[in-house]
């Protein structure tokens, strides 16, 4: 007869039998329990000292200690189990540790702790059991806008630039509302704090709220030193939270389940932002945000499973009425940083990356101001140069910061025909038919450049009207360079005046000279 699954309405049948003085057979016809399985109970129940009666009257827990006995631990050999017992909590928590595997353990510090110890298998079953049994999770109850969780995404998203088709690494930040599940996420090119920041005031103007606390483990933009009763705050952290009126509140170091709903948010983003995007190519860390800003209201507006509401709905209704409200300003991390600025007129605020200053400031001491976006240069409290922040190895140099011979230089370098004949024309048609007929020469186009920028430059000499007529005076245009407009302006030929009679083209006599009487 197959053993059936022995209940404690079974047990206390069994010992009720036992007390009528029920024959072994008979009890296994009547409750379909073997009398192989029928024997060890007896002989508990008789083992136990107690009368059969007494047994009855006891508590289900007791009675089951009693007449019942574990299967796993049949057949163990008493020493190497009471040995594994006495040791197994140490061997738990060495199995927490990082890196840690059943296999390192059990051959580099139990096999090495007896001389009769277990077999690997069984070894690691005791040890799961014992796990299963003691990891104990408390159910955590949120109250509505108490607390902001948020962590890290492990998985980068990536953002390619148009030109080199370079791919720049973006780290995603997710946060959660744990009481509404209400959930927000948004890229960022770095980690480091002047990212950080902005990003998580976005998260609060999505919010449209504050909470009481701000919440997450013991990361660098946050914590400077972790203590588990009272963490020291970097002084960033302790502005932002003054900013918002929010209080922080840092995890217990390695105990992810104290920011369970933000850990739970993390694969939720794997699961349904990075799937729908996976194949999706972005140009800008702007373009890439829209479309995550896009799958955060697609997210929280999604009926939940068994539910007929979403997160916003019920955000809306129970939750973003008690958040704390939003400043009037967005809180602006910035840094600062000394510099002295060099012969180059440029500072240096990261490896590679270039801005500049005014020249005439060379030699000077001041500091840089910069954030996510902006890079500001100060000296003696006046601010002296705005630039937009370089995300990669370059020089963000403005022409009104330069020599005017480097200007100069740098314009010459970006000349074409087009820049000098746009040029000549402002001054007047007769300057521009000089320039064209030099552009039109079989020079080197360096050399044709060369010769209009000069002639253009005269008009800063002797003004543009003056120019104008010098170029006026030349006959044929074909002739033309740029040391005979100089000439003319020079010798002050451009302020002769010619004079035909009668106002007819003059013509000279000569017996070469064939009138109109010719051609009649």
């Amino acid at each position: 007869m197959a053993n059936k699954k022995v209940t404690m309405t079974h047990l206390r049948a069994i010992i009720r039998e036992f007390k009528l003085g029920t024959p072994m057979r008979e009890i296994e016809r009547k409750l379909k329990i073997s009398r192989t399985s029928l024997r060890p109970y007896r002989e508990r129940a008789e083992s136990s000292g107690k009368s059969m009666d007494e047994l009855l009257k006891m508590e289900d827990a007791d009675l089951h200690a009693i007449l019942s006995k574990e299967d796993v631990h049949r057949n163990r050999d008493t020493n190497r189990y009471e040995f594994l017992q006495a040791n197994i909590e140490d061997y738990a928590q060495a199995m927490t540790r990082k890196y840690m595997t059943y296999e390192v353990l059990y051959e580099d510090t139990y096999c090495k702790a007896t001389d009769n110890p277990y077999g690997y298998t069984q070894f690691k079953s005791i040890l799961q059991e014992y796990e299963k049994k003691n990891d104990l999770k408390l159910h955590n109850v949120y109250t509505p806008a108490r607390e902001m969780q948020f962590d890290f995404a492990g998985d980068p998203l990536w953002v390619v630039d148009k030109e080199t088709g370079e791919c720049q690494k973006a780290i995603v930040l997710v946060c959660v509302l744990p009481y509404s599940m209400m959930s927000f996420a948004i890229a960022m090119l770095s980690t480091k704090m002047e990212f950080f920041f902005p990003a998580l005031s976005r998260a609060l103007e999505y919010f449209g709220g504050v909470p009481e606390v701000s919440k997450t483990d013991n990361m660098l933009q946050w914590v400077k030193r972790y203590d588990r009763y009272e963490p020291a705050l970097n002084e960033a952290a302790e502005k932002w939270a003054m900013h918002y009126g929010t209080d922080i509140e840092g995890c217990r170091s390695r105990k992810p389940r104290d920011k369970g709903p933000a850990e739970g948010l993390v694969a939720k983003v794997y699961q349904f932002y990075y799937s729908r995007i996976y194949n999706e190519t972005w140009t800008s860390l702007e373009e890439l945000n829209n479309r995550i800003f896009e799958l955060n209201d697609l997210y929280n507006n999604r009926i939940k499973s068994g539910l007929t509401y979403s997160r916003y709905d019920k955000f809306v209704k129970e939750e973003q009425p008690y958040l704390l409200p939003l400043p009037e300003e967005r809180f602006m991390f910035k840094y600062e940083k000394a510099v002295t600025i060099n012969s180059t007129y440029h500072v240096q605020l990261e490896r590679g990356r270039f801005y500049s200053v005014p020249y005439q400031l060379v030699g000077q001491s001041g500091k840089v101001v910069y954030d996510a976006d902006t890079v500001e240069i100060w000296i003696n409290l006046k601010r002296v140069a705005v630039h937009k922040r370089l995300y990669h190895d370059g020089y963000s140099t403005l022409p009104e910061h330069m020599p005017e011979r480097h200007r100069a230089y740098v314009e010459s370098k970006e000349y074409n025909a087009a820049y000098f004949q746009k040029k000549a024309s402002q001054i007047g048609p007769e300057t521009r038919a000089v320039v064209d007929a030099i552009l039109n020469r079989p020079y080197f186009v360096q050399q044709s450049y060369r010769a209009c920028q000069g002639i253009l430059r005269l008009a800063g000499r002797y003004t543009s009207s003056r120019l104008e007529e010098a170029c006026r005076h030349i006959n044929p245009k074909s002739a033309a360079s740029y040391k005979m407009v100089e000439s003319i302006l020079k010798n002050n030929l451009d302020k002769v005046q010619e004079s035909y009679p009668n106002d007819t083209t003059y013509m000279p006599t000569h017996n070469n000279v064939r009138g109109a009487d010719a051609y009649r």
